[in-house]
């Protein structure tokens, strides 16, 4: 859902990522169903279902296709993919409409589409914790001996120094970057099921045609998973790992930095209209806030495990909901990270 106060402009971009966003947008998600819709139609006439012939003339149907309103078929069918096989399918002769979505479901359009969304959103964060984590290695290189107060409960411990601190900012974030190839391995799976789960059409050639399909997408094949939300879930779980791990940062940056602390000097800043002395570290406040958002929602995309019977609607309604705000959130929380990062003066103990 979005949320008109964070993307109005009125708040910039302090919780919002337009790249983000824009993954799961109704253009690249259209895209993402059409690439679906292509790669079955060119395995219905691998596998004989169709000829070559009207395979091509749905292809160019589908290449054709313009996604002007899908969102009211979807305010009808609840989910886009009806409208958008009756509008493929509309003028076709019946051979070639034959050979649009014969034997697939709406559950194995969206499921895959979402995939594809979540290994494209995977990417991107990937190149931004990767930088991330190098900003992190960079002040370790050039801070890492000075003194800093080690805090245990928020009071102080023993001496220590600015690598001890450091330290722990870094490790989970390399840990979470060292396990996006699992992840990654997790999420490409395509969802071939047909109407019930069963993989079942079309007869008798619905293996080599759903083998085919997730080849075409660079996708594996594995169990049906209409009804195990587990590989979603679990991508919801990574992300607020992540964020986790970057609001652990700010968390620590914005006590660092209270007056009377001192140990941290950061360029820029946000102002207060009221006290011109102040210097609030807003990037790292923005890191703890949606660290806390990104949490609170992977409670709610737990509900998505309970996926009654088949299908579920409610269940699967769940998913739109949340996982791209959680991805959403990552990604702004990566970009105010690598800002902070770049933004230390200096570390450590004051002088």
């Amino acid at each position: 859902m979005t949320n008109a106060f964070t993307t109005s402009g009125i708040l910039g971009g302090l919780l919002s990522d337009p790249e983000i966003a824009a993954e799961f947008g109704a253009s690249a998600f259209c895209t993402r169903m059409l690439e679906f819709e292509a790669a079955w139609t060119q395995a219905l006439a691998s596998c004989g279902v169709v000829t070559a012939q009207e395979a091509n003339t749905a292809l160019a149907a589908i290449k054709g296709f313009s996604a002007d309103n899908l969102g009211q078929g979807s305010d009808r069918d609840g989910i886009p993919v009806p409208v958008l096989v009756a509008a493929l399918k509309s003028g076709l002769k019946d051979g070639a409409a034959r050979a649009v979505h014969t034997g697939a479901t709406s559950q194995d359009v969206i499921d895959t589409a979402l995939i594809l969304t979540c290994l494209s959103v995977l990417e991107r964060l990937t190149d931004r914790m990767t930088r991330v984590v190098a900003g992190l290695d960079a002040v370790l290189d050039r801070y890492g001996d000075a003194p800093l107060q080690a805090r245990t409960r928020m009071q102080a411990a023993l001496p220590a120094t600015v690598g001890l601190r450091v330290a722990a900012w870094r490790r989970p974030l390399a840990d979470r970057l060292s396990q996006t190839a699992s992840v990654r391995a997790d999420l490409a799976v395509a969802q071939i099921g047909g109407p019930i789960g069963i993989r079942e059409t079309p007869h008798p050639h619905v293996a080599d045609c759903a083998a085919m399909v997730a080849e075409t997408l660079g996708l594996s094949l594995g169990p049906v998973w209409h009804a195990d939300r587990s590989r979603v879930v679990a991508f919801g779980h990574w992300l607020s790992l992540v964020a986790g791990s970057l609001g652990k940062i700010g968390q620590d940056v914005a006590l660092m930095a209270q007056q009377g602390i001192d140990e941290i000097t950061l360029s820029g800043g946000g102002g207060s209209s009221a006290m011109v002395h102040k210097q609030n570290p807003v990037a790292a406040e923005m890191l703890v806030a949606l660290a806390r958002f990104v949490a609170a929602q992977q409670g709610i995309l737990g509900q998505a495990l309970v996926h009654e019977q088949e299908r579920s609607g409610a269940a699967w309604a769940l998913e739109w909901l949340t996982l791209p705000a959680m991805a959403e959130a990552t990604g702004a929380a990566l970009n105010h990270a690598e800002r902070l990062i770049d933004s230390i003066k200096r570390i450590g103990a004051p002088e």
